[in-house]
């Protein structure tokens, strides 16, 4: 089986959410002697691209787009635990969580996969995250993005409140701050409380992640 067929064949068991199936596929490459970083970039990413684009439009609804995601990491972390330590080398690094009181992390677990499988390692802490929290797991980490997520209209405030803890330690120029979570229907919270930027949807926010990145970093992502 050639390299073409082979990407193809990982990213029809992503784009058709087969879960039982994909480590096998996986594997397959690697037997035939393909870059497993090839098939992160190749195969892995292109599908979830795909599916985060049907479901933007409307084409799929969230529980597919929860199993791609699923597919898609299952393949993912076997392959990075077959990559030799410092071939892969992600091109920045975001910490993302749900803020103090929310227990929703749905939309967290999708963006780790997609954003991992984009070249971006994530640090993902869960939900109901303290504040400070955000910024240790950041200076730990070496960390480029801080994201919070905040499902509840209740919990928003949250998300204030890490930026004020950033900005009073004296790191605001050291991290972009992205928002999001289904409390925001617009960008009206994240031009209040001063965050580079926000969203809704999580191929959205990697596209928004992508420019700030390049913007602010001078770090570009494909």
């Amino acid at each position: 089986m050639g390299k073409e067929e082979i990407l193809a064949k990982i990213k029809e068991a992503v784009i058709t959410y087969n879960k039982d199936g994909i480590i096998a596929i996986v594997e397959e490459g690697l037997k035939e002697g393909v870059d497993p970083v090839d098939l992160v970039q190749d195969s892995l990413t292109p599908a979830i691209q795909e599916i985060g684009d049907k479901f933007g439009k409307g084409e799929i609804p969230l529980p597919f787009l929860m199993l791609g995601a699923e597919t898609m990491q299952l393949g993912l972390f076997h392959l990075l635990s077959k990559i030799p330590k410092g071939q892969y080398k992600p091109k920045a690094t975001m910490v993302i969580g749900s803020v103090a009181g929310d227990i929703h992390d749905l939309g967290i677990n999708i963006m780790t996969a997609v954003f991992e499988a984009a070249g971006i390692h994530m640090i993902n802490l869960g939900r109901d995250v303290p504040a400070q929290k955000f910024i240790d797991a950041a200076e730990e980490n070496n960390a480029d993005i801080i994201g919070t997520s905040a499902l509840l209209s209740g919990t928003m405030f949250q998300q204030k409140v890490v930026l004020g803890l950033i900005k009073k330690q004296g790191l605001r120029d050291k991290y972009i701050y992205m928002i999001g979570g289904g409390a925001m229907p617009s960008g009206a919270w994240c031009e209040e409380i001063g965050a580079d930027g926000w969203s809704t949807d999580v191929m959205d926010a990697l596209e928004k992640a992508k420019a700030l990145l390049a913007s602010k970093k001078g770090v570009e992502i494909d």
